[in-house]
């Protein structure tokens, strides 16, 4: 049983809250071409989208589907209908089959930059590093080009989730280092009903760069850090808890952190209680141990 998590960008961008404002920012979008002018936006049936949202919460995956491809059939030219399908199926972990629906979404509304950010993580869960690493790209541009606040607001986005074992994680890339320990990548650990266990953060703490400038001056000179893995939940009494997992000198690529978040999480042991709460994205206040 895998919990949803882009229910909530569907239900923001349906609702005509801009995903940016929940976690991502939006890429700068694509003018269409004034031979292929955008078309009309269709209108959702309010009723019938909220079946299919309530079908997801409830991991409904079928029926959400049947739902979705009913109101697509009623309005095949609508973004936000082909958004949907989409949402449903990446929601089920097919990523293959939504990529199609959401390369239509953009077709159909190329100003709709939400669509960037499930095209991120579908070509990320369907393996596609290149794609994937463009529509970061497009991402961040979103966020600096002045010209969509919601992603300028917006602290980071969200690459992709994947199982591990009987949990699900959640990778989050923050656009500018975060909080106090300069957070770079977050990954939150959750339980198959959706409760936040833990989550692990890459970092580059400034108290550890006297030691990195001695260690490997060259290095340091040159603008490198050293960063480490940190692990961030909660003890049986509810108090937060912070952990050193590993040090890091040079940023890790996000293909190389993956494999090393994924190797940690195959031997960790299952958390003893759940987090109450969900962290704030811009750091929780620990002591490194």
């Amino acid at each position: 049983m895998v919990f949803s998590f882009r229910r909530w960008l569907l239900v923001a961008s349906l609702a005509g809250v801009s995903y940016a404002q929940v976690l991502t920012v939006p890429s700068k979008p694509v003018t269409p071409p004034a031979s292929q002018p955008a078309a009309p936006a269709s209108q959702i049936d309010p009723a019938a989208r909220d079946k299919v949202i309530a079908d997801l919460r409830a991991r409904k995956f079928d029926d959400a589907l049947v739902g979705a491809k009913a109101i697509l059939a009623g309005n095949p030219t609508s973004s936000q209908a082909n958004k949907l399908v989409g949402v449903v199926l990446l929601d089920d972990q097919k990523a293959s089959e939504a990529l199609p629906y959401f390369q239509k979404a953009l077709e159909l509304d190329a100003d709709d930059a939400t669509i960037h950010a499930l095209l991120l993580q579908a070509y990320a869960q369907t393996g596609d590093a290149k794609k994937r690493d463009e529509q970061r790209a497009i991402l961040r541009g979103f966020h600096s080009d002045g010209k969509h606040p919601d992603f300028t607001q917006s602290m980071g986005f969200m690459i992709e989730t994947f199982p591990v074992r009987d949990r699900v994680v959640q990778a989050i890339e923050f656009y500018e280092p975060a909080g106090k320990f300069h957070f770079y990548y977050r990954f939150n650990v959750f339980d198959t009903d959706g409760h936040l266990q833990s989550f692990y953060a890459l970092e580059s703490d400034d108290a550890d760069q006297a030691m990195f400038a001695q260690q490997h001056p060259k290095e340091a000179a040159a603008g490198e850090r050293r960063f480490s893995i940190d692990v961030y939940a909660r003890n049986p009494q509810g108090a937060p808890m912070q952990g050193l997992v590993t040090f890091i000198d040079g940023q890790p690529t996000y293909d190389d952190l993956r494999a090393r978040i994924l190797k940690i999480l195959e031997n960790a042991k299952p958390a003893a209680t759940p987090a109450p709460q969900p962290p704030a994205a811009s750091g929780t206040p620990g002591q490194r141990t």
